[in-house]
């Protein structure tokens, strides 16, 4: 399409970055993604490719055609290559045909929008959110989630673009919305986390059960903040510690050495080792792990209740985090007294729990339970 007749009308985007560093990519090879526009040349995305597009001199630039009441009625074309759209011109495509499904949406109400009712004309807004979702969904062959997940990434970008900004840029160039959106989550709770510190509970605790967040030097992959081994060594466990106490900390094979350095760092003294065998395998570096430990330690001269208990619990693997019953069955066996769980991600009777998503499983349980 010749490059002066595309149209740019309301950008959500208002600084384009730097154009010149684009441009001499796209000088050296190519034009990797065409602009993105209607049949009538409006543009829908690629504002930045089109102006870099412009500063090389091109009179004519390779677009993608999107005819917008076709996208909005969720036929696509037989013609149509969903694989050159990125997950931001997903994005863009769906705000696009917001407002034909507003329209559309009035229409079926047989009202003019000054006569509505203002909740009708906000229920109808709400519902063409939905409906342009699944619509597009249906044209592209992507599921609703994932869009939904691309516009959360797109919008945080958005409103804060020094923060969040590179996201978009990752997405796109990957290609996975997942793994962008977990990170987006994860950096949110970050700054969540940053900004308001929760304080330990108020011991003493005769029981103290800790899953650490460790944090894995090679990548930061995970759906939670973590925490470096100084971070957590510097946490005052101690403080909230009964003078006859006992500590069960959970690690991974990777943070084994450095888990003994925490029990000193909080004032226990190791006793042993307990091993989760899981049913199957997960992933690894060296060796693909199907194990996890916990390191039993113990301060003063606490109750510990002995018995035939081994070293080893074999349970099935759960939720990402999520330690078998079988090993909190044996903690009230073994340990009496009153329980405090950190970083926990559940709530259980009789126990007080720290952390940031410590409703998580519950929550869980209570969708999937009858």
């Amino acid at each position: 399409m010749n490059i002066e007749s595309i149209q740019v009308g309301f950008r959500y985007r208002k600084d384009l970055g730097d154009l010149r560093s684009l441009a001499d990519s796209i000088a050296e090879v190519g034009l990797l993604h065409p602009i993105v526009v209607t049949p009538e040349g409006r543009l829908i995305a690629g504002q930045r490719r089109l102006e870099a597009c412009r500063m090389l001199g091109w009179t004519d630039v390779p677009v993608t055609v999107v005819d917008l009441y076709q996208a909005a009625r969720g036929e696509a074309h037989e013609n149509f290559v969903r694989k050159d759209l990125l997950p931001s011109e997903i994005v863009a495509l769906k705000r696009a045909i917001e407002p034909l499904e507003r329209r559309e949406a009035r229409e079926r109400q047989g009202h003019q929008t000054g006569t509505c009712h203002p909740a009708t004309v906000a229920e109808g807004q709400v519902r063409s959110s939905g409906d342009a979702r699944d619509k597009i969904a249906r044209y592209l062959g992507v599921g609703r989630t994932t869009i939904e997940r691309a516009e959360a990434v797109v919008e945080a970008a958005e409103e804060n673009p020094e923060e969040f900004g590179y996201l978009v840029e990752q997405m796109d160039r990957s290609g996975k919305i997942a793994g962008a959106y977990r990170r987006l989550e994860v950096l949110k709770q970050a700054r969540d986390l940053d900004a308001a510190t929760p304080q330990l509970p108020t011991g003493p605790f005769q029981v103290i059960v800790a899953d650490p967040p460790w944090r894995y030097e090679s990548s930061n992959d995970l759906p939670y903040p973590t925490l470096a081994t100084d971070e957590i060594k510097a946490l005052p466990v101690e403080t909230i510690a009964a003078d006859d106490a006992i500590l069960w900390l959970w690690t991974t094979a990777a943070h084994l050495r450095v888990a003994f350095e925490v029990i000193e760092a909080w004032g226990f003294e190791y006793k042993t080792l307990l091993t989760w065998v899981k049913d199957r395998m997960g992933t690894g570096e060296w060796l693909r792990g199907q194990t996890e430990h916990c390191l039993l330690a113990a301060r003063g001269k606490p109750v510990f209740l002995h018995g035939q208990h081994s070293t080893v619990i074999q349970a099935v693997r759960r939720e990402h985090s999520r330690k078998p019953e079988e090993f909190y069955a044996l903690v009230e066996a073994t340990s009496p007294g009153s329980k405090v769980e950190l970083f926990a991600r559940e709530q259980r009777n009789g126990w007080r729990a720290f952390g940031n998503e410590t409703e998580k499983f519950n929550l869980e349980r209570l969708l999937v339970e009858p």
